[in-house]
């Protein structure tokens, strides 16, 4: 079965009166799982012929006796082992399939369903998987025999294929054996004829993350069909009477002792509340993601993070087109919704994540790896996304790691993108910045931002940053991002890259950046009020900032005609001034801050020049000479409180880098020597300002 996807974002103006009546529900991770890693535990089969026995005396299931009908919980009779998990019960469903985790009922038989991720947990054994009827049929179920070797039978008597059928069209069984833990399935044709179906007919495990041990489907029905992991979907010939198929699990239980996690992850999860909590990164096990800063969610759409990412893991946040994308020739596998355009595309399989409690390796260092994979012609392909964030930063490190298998002869390609936000209006204008490979291509709104940015490795194919509905189309056939770029500012915007990693087998790694603020900061510089120009002299309006630089910025300021003043540090003019840090690498701006200078004559930081002549009166309380002087109120008697001599000492006073923090309760007339500053500054009850020598007071 085919089908499209259409994504339609729709932002409705009672979305207030829905969630109100409708509350969203609010975040929670949902515990990660684990599975078995089975490397030796794949199913072989077998068929014969044999002679078909009605079950007499079975327990009658009346509810399967209808269309799309499915069981409640039924029991075995003894734990039955599927792979390396043990089952007592089992769910059986009138489309002729027996399920153990969870009741199944679809009659869309295909590789599309398997992959849905409200299946990510199914175990399925599917005697003639299709649409079905029960009408007038009967299902019933019995254990035989005496332990350790008994023999469960499930039964599908006069059961309907199809919807055509005007009758029964055939029987058959599934037999489930204690100890060997052997599957066999065995038909019986009824009077009806055959009539025409698309059916599949084999067993599937998704708790296994073996790819041969995953699945074992049969490619027709005939005496002698062949096995293999690719599923067949339109069988339309009912077995002959008394045919049997055999699936005999390999006997190597030691496999079993590996287990692996997997599902949602969260990176720093006590974070992104604040402006100085960093970012709370939340994965669903299929690495899509959402990126909460400030309190806000900056993928649309904002208020999804990602809950079900366990038992949903392709769950993405919202109706756009988000997610990586696996390409192995013109076949897709893909996380989320991203897919080139028209791509009839499957799920990459979700193998494993890093343990929850093992990602936050050192205080503030997050690590986590998710890996997933994807199995085309019977090659498995992996993909293994790294996550890297160091607490408080606003970006954080992602690699791409694609592992080609040996025997590979096709293009691997891999994209990644999602449907931005920007912390509100969601729109923006698209950029790239930088020269290939060296690029930052993203969206931007200040103070909101939002980018990739290339690192080092496989370098990028191609680059996407505009309306974010065109994701899909842009990537196109040959899953390579057209270059384009949108600048209007009004652009609901969307971001995107491509790699070709090629066709060599081995493991090779794209390694990028994830960048969810300039780093020129979301806060205006901070700017004190130092009167205006002296008269006579100028103002250096970087004398006015007590905020620190972001680093990467520099501060820019602008005059009354939104011009750049090019030297802030001579300024003569009075007027309105502007400034905020500006990022060179990222081409963006902090918010502005404004100040208002005016010429004025009322300052200036005089001095008398030194008295050199007259009579010297009074005492002094200390002297502190390095001359050839007797401490005695006789001998070169001179007033004042304090007196130092020398003519080969100097005085230093307290040296203090940036005492404006360095000291936590500075007093009115405080003097310190700034060595960040290089000045000596006076703290004049409100702030602390560089002592600068202006006119010579004459009076």
């Amino acid at each position: 079965m085919k089908y499209l996807l259409y994504n339609y974002k729709v932002r409705l103006f009672f979305l207030v009166l829905f969630v109100a009546l409708f509350p969203i529900m609010s975040e929670a991770q949902q515990a990660q799982k684990v599975k078995r890693v089975n490397p030796n535990i794949p199913y072989t089969f077998s068929s014969k012929s044999s002679a078909y026995k009605y079950l007499d005396g079975g327990t009658v299931v009346p509810a399967l006796s209808k269309d799309d009908a499915v069981s409640g919980k039924l029991p075995i009779g003894f734990p039955f082992q599927l792979g390396c998990d043990f089952y007592s019960d089992f769910y059986a469903s009138s489309n002729g399939t027996l399920s153990f985790n969870d009741p199944f009922v679809s009659m869309n038989n295909g590789s599309y369903i398997l992959s849905m991720s409200r299946y990510a947990n199914l175990t399925l054994l599917a005697p003639l998987w299709d649409n079905l009827n029960g009408d007038r049929g009967i299902f019933s179920y019995k254990t035989t025999g005496t332990a350790p070797n008994q023999v469960f039978i499930a039964e599908w008597k006069n059961w309907k294929w199809f919807y055509n059928a005007t009758s029964a069209v055939i029987s058959f069984q599934v037999k489930l054996y204690e100890g060997s833990n052997r599957i066999e399935y065995i038909y019986n044709q009824e009077p009806s004829p055959n009539t025409s179906g698309s059916a599949s007919i084999g067993i599937f495990n998704a708790n296994t993350l073996n790819a041969e041990a995953k699945q074992l489907w049969i490619n027709n029905t005939s005496e002698s069909p062949v096995a293999s992991t690719s599923i067949t979907e339109n069988i339309n010939i009912r077995p002959a009477s008394g045919q049997v198929y055999r699936f005999t699990r390999n006997d190597t239980d030691a496999s079993c002792d590996g287990v692996v996690y997997y599902g949602q992850t969260i990176i720093n999860p006590n974070g992104g509340t604040n402006a100085n909590d960093g970012l709370k990164i939340i994965l669903s096990g299929a690495a899509n993601m959402q990126i909460i800063r400030n309190g806000k969610g900056q993928i649309h759409k904002p208020d999804n993070y990602l809950p079900y990412g366990t038992t949903n893991p392709y769950n993405v946040t919202g109706p756009g087109a988000h997610g990586v994308a696996l390409a192995v020739g013109n076949s897709y596998f893909t996380g989320g919704e991203l897919v080139p355009v028209y791509g009839e595309d499957q799920r990459l399989e979700v193998v494993s994540s890093t343990q929850q409690g093992a990602i936050e390796s050192t205080p503030g260092h997050f690590v986590n790896e998710i890996k997933l994979a994807a199995v085309k012609n019977r090659l498995t392909y992996y993909l293994t996304v790294k996550y890297v964030y160091n607490l408080p930063e606003n970006n954080f490190y992602i690699d791409y790691t694609v592992t080609i298998p040996e025997g590979n002869t096709e293009e691997v390609k891999l994209a990644h993108g999602w449907d931005t936000f920007l912390q509100g209006s969601d729109s923006g204008p698209g950029f790239v910045l930088g020269t290939a490979p060296s690029l930052v291509v993203g969206v931007k709104r200040e103070p909101s931002f939002e980018a990739f940015e290339f690192v080092k490795g496989i370098p990028w194919s191609g680059y996407f940053s505009a309306n974010y509905g065109s994701l899909n189309t842009d990537l196109g056939w040959d899953t390579t991002f057209k270059n384009t770029i949108d600048p209007d500012p009004t652009t609901d915007n969307g971001i995107g890259i491509s790699m070709n990693f090629g066709k060599i087998p081995g493991s090779f790694t794209s390694s990028n950046k994830l960048v969810f603020a300039c780093e020129a900061g979301d806060v205006a510089p901070a700017l004190a009020n130092k009167g205006g120009i002296c008269q006579g002299m100028v103002l250096d309006l970087n004398s006015l900032i007590i905020s620190p630089t972001p680093p990467g910025s520099v501060i820019v300021w602008k005059d009354s005609k939104d011009e750049v003043v090019a030297d802030p540090t001579t300024v003569i003019t009075e007027g309105t001034y502007k400034a905020y840090y500006h990022s060179v690498k990222y081409d963006c701006d902090s918010p502005v801050a404004t100040t208002v200078v005016k010429q004025d004559t009322s300052c200036g930081i005089c001095y008398k020049p030194g008295v050199v002549t007259g009579t010297q009166t009074g005492s002094p309380l200390a002297v502190i000479s390095t001359l050839d002087r007797k401490n005695h109120p006789a001998v070169n008697t001179r007033s004042g409180a304090l007196i130092l001599e020398s003519k080969e000492k100097g005085f230093v006073i307290s040296r203090i880098a940036s005492p404006e923090t360095a000291i936590a309760v500075p007093v009115e007339g405080m003097l310190v020597y700034d060595t960040t500053s290089n000045c000596l500054k006076l703290y004049n009850g409100i702030i602390w300002n560089c002592i600068e020598q202006t006119c010579v007071d004459n009076d």
